[in-house]
């Protein structure tokens, strides 16, 4: 087996252990300490944003599935790119709410 038949048979959103950015319908959720590749956010902030939890009042913003088999204690988190980013952009921006605790 030589190096080109290694490459073809890794995973191919991988490139030299670095993510391509593909339009891939889910993101996996980051490995602690790391940041999503996308959006920078951190794997606890990705947490909030897709499980119930009081910071969301208990209804998550972003779309999210988990991938298991059903014996199984543990699971993939996978995110919905698309919901993720569509939250991110629905969000105020910096200067809109720099005028609304001017106006109060």
């Amino acid at each position: 087996m030589n190096i080109e038949q290694l490459n073809t048979t890794s995973a191919p959103h991988l490139d030299a252990g670095k993510p391509i950015f593909d339009n891939s319908v889910w993101l996996r959720l980051p490995r602690p300490g790391a940041r999503c590749p996308i959006t920078g956010l951190s794997r606890s902030s990705l947490a909030e944003l897709v499980r119930p939890c009081p910071r969301n009042d208990f209804s998550p913003p972003v779309e999210a599935r988990l991938l298991k088999r059903r014996t199984a204690r543990r699971g993939v988190l996978l995110i919905n790119r698309a919901s993720l980013l569509t939250h991110i952009a629905e969000l105020p921006t910096p200067e809109s709410h720099t005028q609304e605790h001017i106006a109060e």
